[in-house]
């Protein structure tokens, strides 16, 4: 069986063992993309989401893993475009949950690639101070498991990384050559799963074509954009029937 390879949003990680072992019987990876954990020192002015997009290629052919049933959360849905894009030969399928089709997706993206430094240091640390309070706001229940996910997601990136990710994602899926790779890939015969939380569909900007193309479209109930802290379970039932 395939391994999978998640890619995480703006903020956090996916690297959680309750999260990965949902996926059960399959190996499952988690890397930290560029600014974040074991790269959280890694220069990141410039930063664009191709070099995420190669330092995740780099990533699966490292430890051999190629090909991959890959799946991008949020900012990670784009990059995982980019990658499958630009390496087919190490993607398997893609699973693009709640990722980044318009600007409309990148919303908070854009609103922060906009504000100083010091504006995205001072709401990091408001966070920080509340991570019950910021997890909760997005729909996850607190339970020890959740407080403990929200301030290791929160502590996983500085600010300097948060503000050059969101200018990347923002230019880079800001541009007509983006939805067009979206398209060649639906196109393509690489499965492309579309997957929301029940909650937070309305808010996801799918193109009707890119709805009608994908191979499976799926909502996991009673959940929201952290879908993966809400009901992990469900989360990873749906990512191993995506798998081939």
């Amino acid at each position: 069986m395939r391994p999978v390879v998640l890619v995480h949003g703006l903020l956090g990680h996916l690297n959680d063992p309750r999260i990965m072992s949902a996926i059960a019987d399959r190996n499952t990876f988690a890397p930290d993309l560029l600014g974040y954990g074991a790269y959280r020192d890694c220069p990141t002015d410039g930063l664009t989401l191709m070099e995420q997009a190669d330092h995740v290629a780099g990533f699966i052919r490292d430890i051999n893993l190629e090909p991959v049933n890959l799946v991008g959360h949020s900012v990670g849905g784009a990059v995982s475009v980019l990658l499958a894009a630009n390496y087919p030969d190490l993607v398997a399928t893609l699973t693009f949950v709640e990722g980044n089709f318009t600007l409309k997706d990148a919303f908070w993206s854009a609103q922060v690639a906009q504000q100083d430094i010091t504006f995205v240091e001072t709401t990091l640390a408001g966070y920080k101070a509340d991570p019950n309070g910021w997890i909760s706001g997005a729909g996850v229940e607190i339970n020890d498991w959740t407080h403990t996910l929200a301030r290791d997601w929160l502590n996983n990136q500085p600010a300097t990384t948060i503000k050059a990710q969101a200018h990347a994602v923002v230019e880079a899926t800001g541009k007509p050559e983006y939805l067009e790779l979206v398209r060649k890939l639906m196109a393509s015969d690489m499965p492309y799963h579309l997957l929301a939380g029940e909650n937070s569909r309305q808010g996801w900007d799918v193109p009707d074509w890119a709805a009608n193309a994908a191979t499976s479209n799926q909502d996991i109930p009673g959940t929201g954009h952290l879908m993966m802290a809400e009901k992990p379970e469900a989360f990873g039932a749906v990512i191993r029937g995506n798998c081939v």
